[in-house]
């Protein structure tokens, strides 16, 4: 019931700041931000540090439990093994927990700020050797404020100018994107980083407008 609960929670709340409305006459599920920027940080304020506080909960639980299974092992010498490598793996399972909270609460800065000093600083004497990081392959997106992009503009008279969409790169905000995986389109993949810094760092698409002014096909 409980799980129902939840999932019963998490669809109404999803439907409410997500504006998802059914359009039935085209058959389309229409979806919309129905929250602000300032609604957001506060929910993320609410809930970063208690989420923590059900995670030490739930680590808990499961020390505890691998704790009485040591007391259930028969033989004393068997009992002592078990209760050793139980030691070993508490330690360093709560080790983890800790130094983890530290990357973990970086979403939101003023919980990360009231995390114990000593957390810190087991952060700060291991990160060299990476042993916890945020999660995700790209877990801080660019352009969260705004994304820059380069855009590539044709003409044949030299006055009238029309943009050059491209397959795969953002363009058209009224077009819905492309399905890419598995491929990896390149092309498209380099020009998100072109533009994130001064041409002299893409040499390669001095190159490209080149051909393109060359009109070569490849």
């Amino acid at each position: 019931l409980l799980e129902l609960c939840t999932y019963g929670l998490l669809l109404c709340w999803t439907v409410r700041y997500f504006g998802l409305e059914l359009d039935w006459d085209r058959k389309l599920l229409e979806s919309r931000v129905a929250f602000t920027y300032h609604e957001f940080t506060t929910w993320l304020r609410t809930v970063t540090l208690p989420l923590v506080g059900v995670a030490f909960l739930s680590l808990s639980w499961e020390i505890l439990v691998a704790m009485y299974r040591c007391a259930c092992v028969r033989g004393c010498f068997w009992k002592l093994w078990a209760t050793l490598q139980w030691a070993i793996m508490a330690t360093a399972t709560v080790g983890l927990f800790a130094v983890s909270l530290v990357p973990f609460t970086y979403i939101e800065h003023e919980s990360n700020g009231k995390l114990w000093p000593g957390i810190h600083q087991m952060f700060g004497a291991v990160e060299r050797f990476q042993v916890v990081n945020s999660y995700g392959l790209f877990r801080r997106m660019t352009g969260v404020g705004g994304r820059p992009e380069v855009i590539l503009e044709g003409s044949y008279d030299g006055h009238s100018w029309t943009e050059i969409e491209f397959m795969y790169k953002p363009g058209n905000v009224s077009a819905a994107p492309a399905v890419v995986a598995p491929h990896q389109p390149r092309l498209d993949w380099q020009l998100w980083f072109a533009a994130l810094g001064p041409h002299q760092g893409s040499p390669w698409f001095s190159a490209l407008v080149l051909r393109l002014l060359q009109g070569q096909p490849d």
